[in-house]
């Protein structure tokens, strides 16, 4: 796992399937995450491009809601 080529290291799922993780897993409830894009990386950027595009993602964030979660009156629409 501590392998720096990404290629060559185990996947999340393959180091799940470890016996160490054996009473943690429960293999009716194993989400596939999907794929991580990483073309936004390789663009060249200023410092100040960088900030300016972190700050917007962090602004555009929302959680995602719960099932049965409960709104207070105050915050509802």
């Amino acid at each position: 796992m501590l392998v720096l080529d990404a290629e060559q290291r185990v996947t999340a799922a393959e180091a799940l399937t470890h016996p160490y993780f054996e009473s943690l897993r429960d293999t009716e409830d194993e989400p596939k995450a999907q794929k991580y894009d990483d073309s936004f990386d390789d663009v060249d950027r200023t410092l100040e491009e960088w900030k300016r595009v972190t700050y917007k993602e962090v602004l555009s964030f929302k959680p995602p809601r719960q099932l049965g979660a409960r709104v207070p009156k105050e915050t509802a629409l």
